[in-house]
């Protein structure tokens, strides 16, 4: 797999890394996680979510993955 393909690969859906997104809000990646967790709670679905202005995340196991609104632009 080409690194092209494996970043494609990470962003599927939209959602994409913790590292990334904290870097495309210029903050750290502890920072931005222990932000989500302090916001977290329980979706409808069973699945842990946060939201935080504009910024969804979720977790898929014990990774966060995030999705950022129209406002942010597209990391």
């Amino acid at each position: 797999m080409s690194a092209k393909q494996g970043e494609a690969h990470q962003a599927v859906g939209g959602w994409v890394p913790i590292d990334r997104a904290a870097a495309h809000l210029g903050m750290n990646v502890g920072a931005l996680r222990k932000t989500l967790e302090r916001r977290a709670v329980r979706a409808p679905d069973g699945v842990t979510e946060a939201s935080v202005d504009g910024v969804r995340a979720r977790k898929f196991g014990r990774i966060w993955r995030v999705r950022f609104s129209e406002a942010w632009g597209v990391p």
